[in-house]
């Protein structure tokens, strides 16, 4: 077996490892491994596309490798400099550098179905382009990971002129601010026309010095976009202005600095950690994970919770920029961790009532000074006149409305809108992630080629999810389990039109590979092997992967000494009320909730036997009323709500997969959408209910597909 890897960021680094591990235990499973990466290092993106004072909006206890943690007492939060000499760290610890061949640039990847493999034609960089090498190299198995986080995604905006040029050697280098400021202009005073403004993309800066002084303008208040802003804050920008589409949701990647009755809450936790397992990923019906309860109860909550803490549910103290009504909630979008900014933009738009304010309170950090610039809101630009006056688009918002008298003239324009995925090494036989059926990894037809860390958390980080891919296609190769195809709930749900469709809720989609590999714990079993106090601990704590190293086929000799002490740690640090509100009362609301699924399934399985004895005599006809029932149920256990989920076929039969919950689901989400109405506001409650409406009329729409099937089917009982 030969592997290629392509890419040598994290999830090329932790699949390579993974693959290694599993060949020390199986003398029938000894895989070759060659890691191809362009660049003449290991880390990608953290490293090439990194910038001065970022950090990371995840978690350690959530980014770490399950069996290589960072020490109790590091920070939360890593700077990228020391994220990277973690993936050094884990490099030499598990010999992978060894396996990687830098500076070599995959060309074109062709099936060689002939010969039972992929034929890689790659190019040697290592003596610059005049001495280059055209090679090619046969390999059984491919694994595409050359991240998300690549190819800049530049909308075209009339007038602007084109970003800078994206010289490799020079703006792609950690700690080279001085050569990337040599290599891009020096924006003029007051640019005079538009042929005078300073374009880049956000992976091309590195270094605040190039916002002094000028007037700068932001296209994008993701998180990137939101550290640009504050970056021309603190740079001493004359002006910045923020671009933005139809909004965000935001929320610190840190829960503190609240005052409630005068107590300081400074507890500084980590968001990604607050979510229990215990009947929000663990012990969940599938009816309940199919309609996204816990999205959409949690939302509802929160957003109350918001607006007693701070006086707002458009986000944590987020007094603009706000997302549309059927688009405000984690089910929805991405949350945007990066709140440095935040004060900058509220400036003018916060107004709260002082006598709510004397009760609950939200603390801007100490490191806000009055005398700094402010950071205004607008539209996303229409165009740039030739002058370089800017015009935004008019979408009625509150932040169009108030720009209408501004004049807006930048001299430097960052475009941090993300990145797009492009995979022009792969000829038009593969496929590409958003078309793979297994768990956005392989295709069953196909596991020797494998797309790892190419899905995206709305809150949770990218690398412990390529460790689970990792990990699920090692068990695949070595015919360890089947391929699950069982329909997801973990994705997004994404509009039509949504640039991004690969989001997914971490918790969800982690703890589905974890049950697909028998690696999620039982209660009983963890009680059994290690005791209450780890079992307690799973409960109370979030979807950490040394979770699922206590049990299963990876099951590791130091995730019992990680639970009971850095996880552990991040309960203990909640505190005895933090623990009630974020912890007991949720589980034990879901526990009520997952039991009112069980039991209504009991009632429909007792009323589908019952209309049994009542089917028509006839030979044939009863036989074909139960294999209807059965093939519904089947259908109702399987079922997505993901209107993109892709075609499956039953006796020749087409259908989405949506078919056949019938009026058992549809009452259970008029139900659930019911409890939503208790808001203090009609209109909210009915925005909630509207939720709920792709649930109620899916089933419908697809009834007589599964109908049609489960006639085929009886017809060959």
């Amino acid at each position: 077996m030969k592997v290629a890897i392509i890419g040598a960021g994290p999830s090329a680094l932790v699949t390579a490892k993974t693959l290694l591990e599993a060949s020390y235990s199986d003398p029938t499973f000894q895989p070759s491994i060659t890691i191809f990466e362009s660049e003449s290092d290991i880390g990608g993106t953290f490293r090439y596309r990194a910038y001065s004072n970022a950090t990371q909006v995840s978690s350690k206890q959530l980014t770490s490798y399950s069996d290589f943690r960072l020490p109790l007492e590091h920070k939360d939060h890593l700077a990228l400099p020391e994220y990277v000499q973690y993936l050094e760290d884990y490099t030499t610890h598990f010999k992978l550098r060894e396996r990687c061949e830098f500076r070599m640039r995959t060309k074109v990847i062709k099936s060689a179905k002939l010969d039972g493999g992929h034929l890689l034609h790659y190019r040697s960089l290592e003596q610059g382009n005049e001495g280059a090498q055209d090679r090619s190299e046969l390999f059984t198995h491919l694994c595409v990971a050359s991240g998300l986080h690549v190819t800049p995604a530049l909308p075209n905006i009339p007038g602007l002129p084109p970003t800078i040029e994206a010289d490799q050697k020079v703006t792609n280098r950690m700690g080279s601010e001085e050569m990337v400021a040599s290599r891009i202009p020096e924006p003029v005073e007051h640019a005079k026309d538009a042929s005078q403004i300073i374009t880049l993309h956000s992976s091309q800066y590195k270094d605040r010095s190039l916002y002094r002084a000028k007037r700068v303008m932001i296209l994008g208040t993701g998180e990137t976009g939101m550290d640009m802003a504050y970056e021309a804050v603190k740079a001493g920008a004359k002006e910045v202005v923020l671009c933005t589409r139809s909004g965000f949701l935001l929320f610190p990647a840190v829960f503190a600095d609240f005052v409630v009755f005068g107590n300081v809450f400074d507890g500084n936790l980590p968001i990604d950690g607050l979510i229990t397992n215990l009947f929000e990923t663990a012990y969940v019906h599938p009816w309940v994970a199919g309609a996204h309860l816990r999205w959409f109860l949690s939302d509802f909550v929160i957003k109350r919770l918001l607006w007693c803490l701070t006086g707002t549910q458009a986000g944590c103290n987020q007094w603009v920029g706000e997302l549309e009504p059927h688009q405000l909630g984690r089910a929805y979008t991405f949350l945007n961790k990066s709140s440095k900014a935040m004060p900058y933009i509220n400036r003018g738009w916060k107004k709260r009532n002082r006598y709510l304010e004397k009760i609950t309170s939200y603390l801007d950090p100490p490191t806000v000074k009055p005398e700094e610039v402010s950071v205004d809101l607008a539209p996303f630009p229409a165009r740039v006149c030739q002058d370089g006056t800017v015009e935004f688009l008019r979408n009625g918002r509150k932040e169009d409305l108030r720009m209408r008298n501004r004049t807006v003239k930048p001299d430097v324009v960052v475009y941090a809108t993300g990145y797009t995925q492009q995979f022009d090494f792969l000829s038009k036989e593969y496929p590409v992630p958003a078309t793979v059926r297994c768990r956005d990894v392989f295709d069953p037809e196909d596991p020797t080629v494998a797309f790892i860390g190419f899905v995206r958390p709305g809150v949770g980080a990218i690398p412990p999810i390529a460790e689970m891919q990792a990990q699920l296609w090692t068990l695949i190769l070595r015919n360890k389990i089947p391929a699950p195809l069982s329909t997801p709930h973990y994705y997004l749900l994404a509009e039509e039109n949504a640039r991004i469709k690969y989001g997914v809720d971490y918790s969800s989609y982690v703890s589905t590979l974890a049950r697909d590999m028998g690696s999620d714990p039982g209660l009983v079993e963890l009680w059994w092997q290690y005791g209450c106090k780890v079992t307690l601990i799973y409960c109370f704590g979030a979807a950490f992967l040394p979770f699922y190293r206590l049990c299963g086929p990876y099951k590791h000799k130091d995730a019992k000494r990680i639970v009971e002490t850095e996880i552990y740690d991040t309960i203990r640090r909640r505190g005895v009320v933090g623990n009630l509100i974020m912890g007991l009362i949720p589980m034990i609301f879901y526990a009520w909730i997952n039991l009112a699924a069980y039991i209504l399934e009991m009632v429909y399985n007792a009323l589908s036997t019952l209309t049994r004895p009542f089917s028509p005599s006839v030979k044939g006809k009863s036989l074909q009323t139960e294999g209807s029932m059965k093939a519904r149920r089947f259908q109702s256990d399987f079922e997505p709500l993901n209107p993109s989920a892709a075609p499956v076929e039953v006796n020749g039969v087409k259908g989405t997969g949506q078919q056949g919950k019938g009026r058992m689901l549809r009452l259970f989400a008029l139900l659930t959408a019911v409890v939503t109405m208790v808001g203090p506001r009609g209109v909210e409650a009915n925005t909630e209910i509207q939720n709920f409406g792709p649930v109620l009329c899916r089933a419908d729409e697809y009834g007589h597909l599964a109908a049609k099937a489960a006639d085929q089917l009886s017809s060959t009982w």
